[in-house]
């Protein structure tokens, strides 16, 4: 007969070691060893000396006591050992050999010591041992793993039919003596599915468990509650929060980049508190409206860069109709859950999470110095016709004797202004705590971000308070407290893009410092070293609170009910002083700038959000069918004020209030706007043998953006999912092919969120005379056509899709196709100029997005070493369907049949060579004006759409377009012995990238060149980077107009994130009672591989030259859990 077994690991110093939390499931364990291996390990025992004094202590109290004050580790048979005996002992400097033969004299009970484990059992057990182990045995070893590869320590491994077996070590070692050819071994661990091996001629055995309930079926989190990943029939990524915080990025959106296919988020800035980033979920949703996703915190709507990452419990994507329908008009964009870490109630757990680290840029323009600057401008008037600028003797000056900074002037304008290492740093504390009934987790962090500019800084600090309480077992009510704290620091007389701009197109013989330590004079004044350093501060401050209270109802199985309120307060402060700064040069006076003297700003704004939802759910399982039914409704209301005002003229320094200033220059100014919204809101599940799946959502939304009867809008969506896996026919593919799912979806999203709180209203200004009488007097009018007919933007969304896992998990792939058409677009068309009001809102125009999402992962272990590659791969594809014959052209065109915003100008066709070729061809302009060596445009097109013999308006065409596509990203990480490694690679595979005006061109409008633009056209070098060299005085030169010369291929990889991590051995922790100590180095955006523009990154925002350069970031961390 089978025996019964529990043994119980006591070993309470041990329970939160890194390799060990998963043994505190541990219920259930079997362990002996055989004698042949007892022998060599009973030494420490015999050495060992603790001291012990107990009155009426039960057995277990001694042998935990025996544990504390050694390195042993008790394991028994609680029904064969009685440990609730009650003894009482007193020891001084005794073995414990000795000890416990004095502990068990007189009983059945014998011991044996294994290394420093000590197997308890009785004397019948021992002799049923002995009697196997006279038979034909060997010793049978290996190591047991999880699907991930992830070593699994406190397995029970055991000789089925006895109670011979042993417990995996630490790095999930077993090894089993005196074992028979015919034994069967059983390795077990909770949650985990038992398996069991025939030993037969072979000795050594690597085992994989897996999870006994399937991966697929894992909760997720979904609009409105949770679903196993198993029902699912929608689009849903999830990202774990391991993978955000192995990125140690300084927002959240920063880290979500390249993590979950079809999301797209471009980083155009690396300013301290501000990275530009831009998020879509499957293209451009709108013209006009917000092409943003729905951002909830907790259900809340708020900002997932102002919370510490290590908060974060997980995020969800919510990217098809079927799964983010349920939120309506809020989720035409796409939908991101943001879930915060909860206490599970299990004791009191702190955790410190921290890093230190510096920024630099990934790139920056390197400009030329003075001689260059002057040899080049020189070149520059000779193509011209002009005469130089510099003369031989000065540049002979400049090269022999250099530039003193009083009479020569040289300035390194890049090295002057930015720094090349900026400090970041973040510190996190975490405290998870409670009982079954009351839990808390609470975290405070402090995020600080240097800029590359002096006087540019921002920093963060957080407080985070989640709480949950039983009333009763039927009854759980909770809080949510979220407050923030934000400061941002910034240079006040210009804005740090501006400032970066200056340094690295400013001509290098301008003066910037002068010898004597002064400011030179710049350029007419503007001296970009004295504003970052000198020209006063600009500071804004962002207080946030937070609250959300919730309770939760059960009173019967199947049933749930919860409502909710939250409220959120956002303010933004804002102030700066203008400080002007002499300068001077030739050590000479030369102005105060600005001219225009001190100026003072203050600015205040707040934005109010309130939301109160109650929802009730039931589900049902009968006998095959499962149904679910949700309902809801939701009211939502926001509101914000500002108010600012200015003053210039203050006369005494260090008098900075506004009362101070010129009250003649005096100016003030104030605005309100406010918001509701009221929704109702159902979803209904059903599946049969979790093999036929069907889902229903539906939204019923009304918005104070239009009149009464266009207020309301109804988004339903419908999904049903088949997984075939499940079926009679698939059973011999199931070793090859565990899960096979079919997905399939068709619902309708609304969006109304346009930068307009009340589009159907006229707009009615004042500051507008009138005359009466004779006299003039101000009044006000209407300013804008109304249209009270608008309504809702609607997007339609078909999505199919495949979820499969091969060779039990070790391979998964999930792929989408989908087809997103956007329709009653919000825009206001022209109107006749006579009408003398602006257009009013219409709904019109239509546009389509189309693609698909691929994601492979693959789990393995090769040794010691596990390891996972995941790769995702996405595309999508935007064509403008229907604009009632309406372009909007410039630099960029939206018309029918093109993807929205292409880049629209000319095609080049190389240099024009030679003055013959020239007069042979058609120019762009006159041809007295074309020089050799100026850019050759092709004839595309004319008036009758045929080529012409003129370059003009009718040769442009579409030269490419900014939205990226193809976007990839690729993680790699594997574990060997304690050391972690992970290298992610991210990248997009097409896009192109249009930059002009200052640093883009040489010699723009009075600055400077870049040193690759030397390389240009000559008789000599005819094949030059860039064309003949002119001074482009007005920003007219013909060889700078937008051409496919100019725009650029913005398609990059870059190797994102790399981590190196080290966790310490838990017997090194044991004795200071820590269970977790992590070092890691991380560097971030270490290189990236582009055609894009020499020196900018290819993900910058470049606007006429401004910018602010993304950073390379390295960083050394720890991660101790106590």
């Amino acid at each position: 007969m089978k025996k019964m077994f529990r043994l119980t690991r006591r070993c309470q110093k041990n329970d939160h070691l890194r390799k060990i939390w998963m043994t505190m499931k541990l219920t259930v364990v079997l362990f002996f060893l055989a004698i042949s291996q007892m022998m060599a390990s009973e030494a420490y025992s015999q050495v060992t000396k603790v001291s012990l004094h107990m009155k009426d202590a039960a057995v277990k109290e001694v042998l935990n006591k025996i544990e504390d004050k050694s390195e042993f580790v008790f394991l028994y048979n609680s029904k064969l050992v009685n440990v609730d005996r009650k003894v009482s002992i007193d020891y001084e400097n005794q073995k414990i050999a000795e000890i416990l033969n004095d502990l068990f004299i007189e009983t059945d009970v014998v011991f044996t010591v294994v290394d420093r484990q000590i197997v308890l059992t009785n004397v019948a057990d021992q002799a049923s041992f002995m009697a196997l182990s006279s038979q034909k045995e060997k010793t049978i070893s290996g190591k047991v793993t999880d699907s991930s590869g992830a070593t699994l320590p406190g397995v029970s491994v055991v000789v089925k039919g006895t109670t011979l077996g042993v417990i995996t070590d630490a790095d999930g070692f077993y090894s089993l003596s005196n074992i028979p050819d015919n034994a069967t071994l059983q390795f077990s661990f909770v949650g985990m599915k038992n398996q069991e091996i025939q030993v037969g001629n072979k000795t050594k055995f690597n085992i994989t468990l897996y999870p006994s309930i399937e991966s697929l079926e894992e909760v997720v989190v979904v609009g409105y509650g949770t679903q196993k990943k198993v029902n699912l029939t929608g689009s849903v990524q999830n990202v774990r929060s391991e993978d955000l915080a192995k990125r140690s990025a300084s927002n959240t959106s920063v880290a979500l980049q390249g993590l979950a296919p079809g999301v797209s988020v471009v980083t155009s800035s690396g300013r301290p508190g501000y990275d530009g980033a831009s998020i879509k979920i499957r293209g451009t949703g709108s013209l006009n409206s917000s092409t943003a996703p729905l951002v909830l915190i907790d259900g809340v709507e708020g900002y997932m860069n102002f919370i510490d990452m290590n908060t974060i419990e997980s995020i969800s994507v919510l990217k098809d109709a079927a799964s983010a329908s349920i939120y309506g008009s809020r989720a035409s964009n796409g939908v991101i859950l943001v879930t915060t870490k909860r206490s599970k109630g299990d004791g009191l757990k702190v955790s410190y999470n921290g890093y230190v680290g510096f920024n630099t840029p990934t790139a920056l323009p390197d400009p030329v110095n003075a001689i260059e600057y002057m040899e080049a401008i020189n070149l520059a008037n000779a193509n011209a016709g002009a005469n130089q600028t510099y003369s031989n003797d000065l540049i002979n000056q400049y090269k022999t004797l250099g530039a003193d900074n009083q009479n020569r002037y040289e300035t390194n304008w890049r090295k002057a202004v930015i720094k090349n290492t900026a400090l970041t740093h973040n510190n996190s504390v975490s405290l998870t705590g409670g009982s079954k009934d009351v839990s808390i987790f609470a975290n405070a962090a402090y995020y600080f971000q240097d800029g590359n500019i002096a006087n540019n800084n921002y920093d963060r600090m957080t407080l985070r308070l989640n709480t949950d309480a039983r009333i009763n077992n039927w009854m759980k009510v909770g809080a949510n407290v979220n407050i923030r704290q934000s400061k941002s620091i910034s240079p006040a007389l210009d804005t740090p893009e501006s400032i970066i701009n200056k340094a690295t197109t400013f001509v290098p013989i301008f003066s910037g410092l002068n010898s004597d330590g002064t400011w030179g004079y710049g350029q007419n004044g503007d001296n970009p070293i004295a504003s970052a350093e000198t020209g006063g501060l600009n500071t804004a401050r962002s207080p946030e609170l937070a609250l959300k209270g919730f309770v939760m109802i059960n009173p019967f199985k199947g049933f749930d009910m919860t409502a909710s309120y939250s409220s959120s307060r956002l303010e933004t402060k804002s102030d700066y002083f203008i400080k002007p700064y002499d300068t001077y040069e030739y050590g000479v006076y030369k102005t105060s700038y600005p001219a225009s003297g001190t100026s003072k700003y203050e600015g205040w704004s707040q934005s109010l959000s309130n939301e109160f939802n109650v929802q009730a759910s039931y589900e049902k399982q009968l006998t095959s069918h499962y149904f679910k039914a949700l309902g809801g409704m939701q009211t939502s209301e926001k509101s914000g004020r500002a108010f600012s005002a200015t003053r210039t003229g203050f006369d005494f320094s260090g008098f900075e209030d506004l009362n101070n200033g010129n009250i003649t220059t005096a100016s003030n100014s104030g605005s309100h706007w406010n918001w509701t919204m009221l929704s109702y809101y159902s979803r209904i599940n059903y599946n049969f043998k979790d093999r036929y799946l069907l889902e229903l959502n539906g939204r019923l939304d009304a918005s104070s953006r239009f009149m009464a009867d266009q207020r309301w809008g109804f988004f339903p969506s419908a999904s049903v999912g088949w997984r075939a896996s499940e079926e009679a026919f698939f059973k011999p593919l199931k070793n090859m092919v565990n899960n096979l799912k079919f997905r399939g979806s068709y619902g309708t999203l609304g969006n109304q969120d346009i930068n307009d709180y009340y589009p159907y209203a006229s707009s009615i200004s004042t500051g507008y005379g009138y005359w009466f009488d004779e006299i003039l007097g101000s009044g006000t009018t209407q300013t804008q056509v109304a249209n009270q007919k608008i309504s809702w933007e609607r997007s339609t969304q078909l999505n199919a899709g495949m979820d499969v896992d091969f060779l039990n998990s070790k391979l998964s792939a999930t792929f989408d196709y989908y087809v997103r058409n956007i329709s009653h677009m919000l825009q206001q068309f022209p109107i006749p100029l006579y009408v003398g009001l602006s257009s009013p809102w219409e709904n019109a125009g239509s546009m389509r997005n189309n693609g698909w999402d691929l994601t492979l992962t693959w789990r393995d272990k090769i040794g010691d070493v596990s390891y996972r590659l995941t790769g995702n791969l996405s595309d999508v594809k935007n064509t403008v369907t229907n604009l009632y014959g309406k372009q909007y052209v410039g630099t960029q065109i939206t018309r029918e049949g093109d993807p929205l915003g292409s880049w629209y100008g000319y095609l080049s066709d190389g240099y024009f060579q030679t003055q013959a070729d020239i007069d042979a061809s058609p120019v762009y302009g006159t041809k007295t004006n074309v020089k050799p060596g100026y850019i050759k445009y092709k004839d595309i097109s004319g008036p009758a759409g045929k080529p012409d013999g003129v370059i003009n308006d009718y040769d442009r065409t579409i030269l490419g377009n900014p939205t990226p596509r193809y976007e990839f990203g690729l993680n790699m990480s594997a574990e060997w012995k304690g050391f972690d490694f992970t290298v992610f690679f991210q990248g997009v595979g097409k896009k192109e990238i249009y930059y002009t005006g200052y640093g883009a061109r040489p010699f723009y409008i009075g600055r400077s060149i870049m040193r690759n633009q030397l390389d240009s056209w000559t008789p000599e070098n005819k094949d030059a980077a860039f064309p003949l060299l002119l001074i482009d005085g007005s920003g007219s030169n013909a060889n700078n107009i937008i051409s496919d010369f100019w725009v650029k291929s913005g398609a990059y990889m870059r190797l994102k994130n790399v981590v190196i991590g080290y966790t310490l051995p838990k017997n090194l922790l044991q004795k200071v009672k820590i269970d977790h100590v992590r070092f890691y180095v991380n560097g971030q955006n270490l290189f990236t591989v582009s055609n894009a523009y020499k020196g900018y990154d290819p993900e910058a925002s470049v606007s006429s030259g401004s910018f602010y350069p993304l950073m390379q970031t390295f960083t050394f961390g720890v991660d101790v859990r106590f």
